[in-house]
């Protein structure tokens, strides 16, 4: 904040103290304003008509600090000649050493943010190592989030592919400066939740708004004073702490003004970072949470009562956490969501060639990596692009023999984490890393990301034992107060390692089999962490990755290999003989897509029936992984795909190329819409074509749709049955059904409610005569 600025951002920061000690008795204040000629003739009458004290000093004020900060700043000094008149004015800002006083804490307060936060350490570099954020920093992709508490899908796999859809709909981009700009109804935002995946930037866009506000870029009128408050610190403070023990913590230079300031909450911003990572839960009643900001509480309680807004509730907030976090924040109230997508395509691309020195290898990886749209769409994670690039770096080339799945990138990276290791034997190394994968399944079953020194000691490790055998690939290391604390670097590491554990481990007590009922009877979006590690498992079991493995830390068990793959076995057999959910069933296809084994898809694809995905939302991710399965094995030939009562509005475009090889498809209840009839038109072309029966019931077809739809089944030469049931489909588009109809030989039945004239009906019914074995459907349309 300029100096132009002080007297009028000072007076506002007063203003409650102010208009509560001025309103006892108005007359001396109003009097010395007029004869210093503060206030023109007209705004003293206007003030003195006024009958409310309280409103005749808050009009005051809003005079003053109209005038702007020349005039404010003598209506400052003049205050201390009032202070015969109103004594609680002894300390306020009615002399120049109070104001004088509360700048200074601001302006140290802001150059300490910004020595904190000014450079960024990347990953694996050294401790002495990091550059300055302003050289480093790449844009963020934010949208608004509109339910974040009903919208808890798999972290890495779905939320990449929702970039363009999440700008496209009603969930728009916004950058940090939206964040407290007033709603539609005028109403100013205190509370918000920034969600994002494990890895995707939180804390980085949390540092940069810590830079960008001290140096006056970012809420230079909202906030004289910005906190972070870090959940992993707070997991290791001892016994009870006032909100003042917290901040002094880490803003020791505020210690003689943090009483005063804390007395002004609006305008102070609290920054709470990594709610997923904090060991407690903040459930506690409402008569338990504290109050007073000097008031020390058990630090559960203490972040209940910012959260649940019980202290300090005229303070703005932010609290950044991973979605699968969101259940442990029911009792929050925020006025708003915003969730961080990752990279946007383009900036992928520049993060490609800022990793390669060589702008030709960089545009070859990049365009190697967009080939695979798997890998690419999960590109969107910052960290996920580094562990990308790394192993493309190391293999040297591009070739065919590049890792197609999630499970083959990270045996990769595991073995070139482990190539710096230093110790003299194999038995350290597979001794290491057994408790290290067991540290890792265990984060898992506890969906815990963060680990402590005393932990690596109840796991028989030795921190340098560790640091040596990964050389800071695997591990994060960061000091919290006077405690150092360490992540894997991904979350999709430690997920990684997990599923390892299987392999390497015996008599784990925190063996993800002992999940296994978990894994396959609850739907994806509850999973957590542990869907993907166990589509991590069965990758596992491919024999190229088992081989490769084998050279570096030895063979994996047989037995445990066995094991894995006598389950899924009997997994695709509980398939074929029961009903499955939707979710379950996709379950299946990520495991087969990571097994990739194509002997094995093919067995499974050729004794179902049914394809169930209804009721369930595909990401673009989901259906890549769909149609590269189907793409494996020979489908059976009346094959029944269920796509309804679902959302496949991201990755509908992504199955077209296998969408023709289904008898059977139902999309009811899809809201496919006329853009969604424009994808499936080429399905219907081809000469290969197996579809008998197109269900499009209830999925906002209109009259535009009808031209193009017509024209694809006219070419068409297996669609026996078309049910086009409760859509808004007129008289316009009778022509249309008579070409179909009647170029298309296998069509039979065509299903329609009734929108049409009588004259259209008749119309229609007289095709039965033209085309024998044709006719028309009628439902009444509700």
């Amino acid at each position: 904040m300029g100096d132009r600025k002080e007297p009028v951002a000072v007076l506002r920061s007063w203003k409650v103290t102010l208009i509560e000690v001025l309103s006892m008795d108005p007359s001396p204040v109003l009097q010395l304003c007029d004869s210093k000629s503060l206030l023109t003739r007209q705004q003293y009458r206007q003030i003195k008509a006024t009958q409310n004290p309280c409103e005749k000093i808050t009009s005051l004020l809003d005079i003053i600090m109209d005038k702007g900060n020349e005039m404010t700043g003598v209506f400052l000094e003049l205050l201390k000649a009032l202070q015969e008149d109103y004594p609680r004015l002894a300390g306020l800002p009615g002399s120049s050493d109070v104001v004088r006083d509360l700048q200074t804490a601001i302006e140290k307060h802001k150059h300490c943010v910004i020595a904190d936060n000014e450079k960024l350490v990347e990953y694996n570099s050294l401790p002495w190592e990091s550059v300055p954020i302003s050289e480093r920093y790449t844009p963020l992709l934010m949208v608004r989030s509109q339910q974040p508490f009903e919208d808890q899908v798999h972290e890495l796999m779905r939320r990449g592919s929702r970039q363009k859809t999440a700008v496209v709909t009603n969930r728009s981009e916004v950058s940090l400066d939206d964040f407290f700009h007033p709603d539609q109804d005028l109403h100013q935002p205190k509370c918000l939740i920034l969600l994002g995946v494990a890895g995707v930037g939180k804390t980085t866009l949390v540092q940069k708004l810590m830079v960008d506000w001290a140096q006056g870029r970012l809420y230079p009128e909202h906030f004289d004073f910005v906190f972070c408050v870090k959940c992993r610190e707070l997991n290791l403070l001892p016994g009870k702490q006032s909100l003042v023990d917290l901040l002094l913590l880490n803003y020791s230079h505020l210690d003689p003004s943090i009483g005063e300031i804390l007395k002004r909450p609006d305008k102070i911003l609290f920054v709470v970072d990594g709610f997923d990572e904090f060991r407690f839960s903040i459930g506690q009643p409402l008569h338990e949470l504290c109050r007073k900001t000097d008031e020390p509480s058990a630090v559960d309680n203490l972040l209940a009562s910012l959260l649940r807004r019980r202290l300090l509730p005229e303070a703005c907030l932010i609290l950044t956490t991973r979605p699968s976090s969101l259940e442990h924040l029911k009792d929050m109230k925020p006025d708003g969501c915003f969730e961080i997508m990752g990279f946007p395509e383009e900036h992928r691309e520049e993060y490609f060639q800022r990793f390669f020195t060589d702008e030709m290898v960089a545009a070859q990886a990049f365009q190697h990596i967009q080939e695979n749209e798997v890998v690419y769409t999960m590109c969107y994670i910052p960290v996920f692009c580094w562990i990308v690039c790394t192993v493309l770096k190391e293999q040297g080339k591009f070739g065919n023999d590049y890792p197609q799945t999630a499970t083959e990138i990270f045996v990769h990276f595991l073995i070139i984490s482990m190539k710096y290791h230093h110790s003299s034997g194999q038995t350290d190394l597979m001794a290491c890393l057994q408790k290290l994968c067991k540290m890792a399944a265990r984060g898992v079953q506890e969906n815990r990301i963060i680990f402590y020194p005393d932990e690596f000691k109840e796991a028989g490790l030795e921190l340098r034992d560790v640091t040596s055998l990964f050389c800071q690939e695997i591990f994060v290391k960061e000091v919290v107060g006077t405690c150092t604390v360490y992540s894997f670097i991904h979350l999709t590491v430690q997920e990684f390692l997990a599923a390892l554990s299987h392999f390497i481990c015996e008599d784990d007590a925190y063996s993800i089999f002992t999940r296994e009922d978990y894994f396959w009877n609850r739907p994806t979006s509850s999973l957590g962490n542990l869907s993907v590690t166990f589509r991590f498992l069965f990758g596992l079991t491919n024999p190229s990755s088992q081989k490769l493995l084998a050279r570096h830390i030895g063979t994996l068990s047989p037995a445990a290999t066995a094991r894995a793959n006598q389950w899924l076995q009997k997994k695709i057999g509980d398939y074929t003989t029961h009903s499955w959910n939707g979710s379950t069933f996709l379950n299946l296809l990520y495991a087969l897509f990571e097994k990739n084994d194509p002997e094995v898809t093919k067995e499974v694809l050729a004794t179902a029936d049914k394809v169930v995905l209804s009721r369930v939302t595909l990401s673009k991710v989901d259906c890549l992984i769909i149609r590269k399965v189907f793409q494996q094995g020979d489908l059976p030939s009346n094959l029944k795909l269920n796509l309804g009562n679902g959302d496949v509005s991201d990755g509908l475009h992504v199955l077209v190329p296998v969408l023709h090889t289904f008898g059977i498809i139902l999309l009811h209840n899809t809201q496919l819409g006329d853009e969604g009839v424009v994808l499936l038109c080429p399905a219907l072309q081809r000469a290969d074509c197996r579809i008998t029966f197109l269900d499009l019931m209830y999925t906002g077809i209109t009259d535009e749709a009808m031209p193009g739809l017509a024209a694809a089944i006219a070419q068409n030469k297996s669609l026996q049955k078309l049910n086009l049931l409760h859509n808004k489909i007129t008289d316009k588009s009778i022509p249309h059904i008579e070409h179909m109809a009647l170029k298309c030989p296998t069509l039979e039945t065509v299903v329609l409610n009734n929108l049409f004239s009588k004259e259209g009906r008749q119309h229609l019914e007289n095709l039965t005569s033209v085309k024998s074995g044709f006719h028309v459907q009628w439902t009444r349309y509700r």
